[in-house]
């Protein structure tokens, strides 16, 4: 296992050092950090996307809705599990920060403060790739390009700009796809949670589509407030129960573990009957 583990190692180092040779071409710089910030061409894209499949007219729209709320959930979970398995796994220095590594300077200075933060696995990876998967799902048309834009505009500047390894970005995007999969094969969800919410669209859509807005709105800034706030909140009470958050972490890692199971490996009994939803719409 330890020698499984420093091959890793050893390709994530040549991988990195490979990308970080051309450190010093200002226009690669320029467009990495603006691939890595602007929020409009990460999560905007992808939240736009949804919306027109959410308002697309078709036969399918309902089953397509429903796809949709169970990859919201997913993707949420994903970014659940991933900081889990962070919080869980040993604390992995950043490419960036690694004093071990031979570093070419950038033609534009970096800014971020990731310094107290694992490199493993990647979070934002993780809710791209997911999101990605799931328009896969709902369009065969989308499938390769949402896939090709996830792992080349999203996750290559955090390998260029050594915010990750590239083990890094794979264990994101493998967490991200299964948690959406996971979720589009979990019957109740389209079949019960998403029939509650249109049932609310339908009788309140005041109450829905504001709430859908805020949602959304913070998915598109990729949970930057909501992640903020709980930063703060999660780094008081690990500073001062850090054997109890850490029971909570395995605890809840543990149960996404069995939902997993019982969704790849186990029949659904009694459970609502739902149309197949392999492809929504086809487009």
């Amino acid at each position: 296992m330890s020698f499984l583990l420093q091959m890793i190692q050893n390709v994530d180092v040549v991988i990195y050092q490979f990308l970080n040779g051309f450190a010093g071409n200002r226009l690669l710089n320029y467009l990495a950090n603006f691939e890595d910030s602007n929020m409009l061409f990460r999560g905007g894209l992808f939240v736009a996307i949804y919306w027109y499949l959410w308002f697309r007219a078709g036969s399918d729209q309902d089953r397509r809705r429903r796809a949709i709320i169970a990859i919201a959930v997913g993707t949420i979970f994903a970014i659940v599990a991933s900081r889990i398995v962070a919080d869980l796994a040993p604390h992995r220095v950043r490419p960036m920060y690694d004093l071990h590594l031979q570093h070419h300077p950038y033609a534009v200075p970096q800014s971020y403060n990731l310094v107290n933060w694992s490199s493993f696995p990647s979070d934002t990876v993780t809710y791209f790739f997911a999101l990605a998967f799931g328009l896969a799902h709902l369009s065969r048309r989308l499938a390769i390009p949402a896939m090709l834009y996830a792992a080349v505009w999203i996750s290559l500047p955090r390998l260029f700009l050594g915010e990750h390894y590239a083990s890094d970005v794979f264990a994101g995007a493998v967490i991200g796809i299964t948690m959406v999969a996971a979720s589009l094969k979990v019957g109740w969800l389209q079949s019960g949670f998403a029939t509650l919410l249109l049932a609310l669209m339908k009788a309140k859509p005041e109450v829905f589509y504001p709430a859908a807005f805020l949602a959304s709105f913070e998915m598109g800034v990729i949970f930057q407030d909501v992640i903020a706030a709980a930063r703060t909140v999660f780094d008081l009470a690990r500073a001062e129960h850090r054997a109890f958050i850490d029971l909570v972490a395995l605890a809840t890692l543990g149960f996404l573990g069995i939902a997993a199971y019982f969704v790849f490996r186990r029949p659904h009994k009694g459970r609502l009957p739902l149309a197949p939803v392999n492809s929504c719409g086809g487009g």
